[in-house]
């Protein structure tokens, strides 16, 4: 199988009662437009990340996420959705 890596941003926002939350993950084409992205959406939103995860290398599927870049606030502990935009 060949492998493929997929580049994600994903925005962090304030729920209720003040606990992050989780947004809804968008793919990027490259790193630097992952970055781009994460920097943007940090203004209008809590904070963001970029990541990159490889697929496909073996049967396990997706590989663990590696950051790119981080903006603004985030979980010391960054939770990202097992899901692929």
């Amino acid at each position: 199988m060949n492998k493929k890596t997929f580049y994600v941003v994903q925005a962090y926002e304030t729920g209720r009662r003040g606990v992050i939350s989780v947004g809804i993950p968008i793919e990027a084409r490259t790193s630097e437009d992952a970055a781009r992205i994460a920097k943007r959406l940090s203004i209008i939103r809590l904070g963001a990340i970029a990541f990159s995860r490889d697929t496909g290398s073996d049967e396990k599927g997706l590989g663990k996420p590696v950051i790119i870049a981080s903006f603004g606030r985030v979980p010391e502990t960054v939770t990202v959705r097992d899901e692929l935009p």
